[in-house]
This record gives C-alpha cells, structure tokens and sequence, in this order.
C-alpha cells in the first residue's frame, strides 16, 4: 500500500462537454490532498492591494493560490485554459460553477414560474411590449444548462 506521499490523483481533462460535477469533485480531492482547497473556497485572497491589507492577506498565500490555479488549469483543456490566466483561485472555480455548475434551483424555479405564469397585454394591440417582455422573460433562463432529459421533462 502507497504512503500518502507517494498517492497522486489522476482527474480527467475537462473540455467543457464532460460531467462537471464528477470532474469538479475530483479537482476538489486535488486540492484539498495539495493542502490549498481553502484558496477555492474562499474569497480572502482576491481584491486590490487595499482590500487584501484590510483582509490580512498574507503574501506566501500567493504562492499556495497560484499552486491551486495551476491544478485547476492543468485539469482543463487548453482552449479553456486561456480564459483564466491571471485569475485567482476563487475566481476561476466561481466562474466554472457560473459555467457549468448546476443553476441556483430557487432562481430557477422563480423564472420559471414567472415565465409558465406570463399573460400577452390585451391592450398592446400590435405585441411589441408583451414581446419584449417575454423576451426579457426567455433570456433570464439559461437552457443551455439543462440536459436533454430535464429539457423533454419541462
């Protein structure tokens, strides 16, 4: 049996098409085995020079949040990589679960009930308005979050 000094984790390459949320658990696991998942966790090492002062940034965090960036990067495919360069740790596992993470349900659920819940405007005679605003409604949804099976069960 390997010593824990020895284990290494072997996580797949994500590429954007993949399951997110096997392969963000596996990063996790990295992380937190390299000693750094607080850098994800938490936004106490992002801001200005001014912001990091009042949080009792310590400069040596920069080097254990630039180890997690680069462990998040190389689990990622290089077309992802690039929009990432020169962001925190916090910031890249926030924007990958804004990406493609699972959709904050209540949000979900009250766009969703405001859209199933829409009512055209008898009094707008040509559509524009009730257009619009159903629109406006459509684009507060992001379908492309769903799979195929949530979408047939909508």
């Amino acid at each position: 049996m390997a010593n824990d000094a020895e284990m290494t984790l072997e996580v797949e390459i994500f590429d954007g098409s993949g399951n997110f949320a096997n392969w963000s658990e596996q990063v996790i696991l990295a992380l937190w085995q390299k000693g750094v998942l607080d850098y994800v966790e938490s936004d106490m090492h992002t801001g200005t020079a001014e912001e990091l002062d009042k949080k009792k940034f310590n400069p040596a965090d920069s080097k254990a949040d630039g180890l997690a960036v680069t462990i998040i990067l190389r689990c990622m495919s290089k077309s992802h990589r690039k929009r990432f360069i020169r962001s925190t740790a916090f910031e890249v596992w926030m924007e990958l679960q804004k990406l493609y993470g699972v959709p904050n349900t209540e949000d979900l659920v009250s766009n969703l009930l405001e859209l199933f819940s829409f009512h055209m405007d008898l009094n707008d005679k040509e559509g524009r308005a009730s257009a619009v605003q159903y629109s406006n409604l459509m684009n507060k949804i992001d379908f492309s979050t769903f799979s195929s099976s949530a979408m047939a069960n909508l």
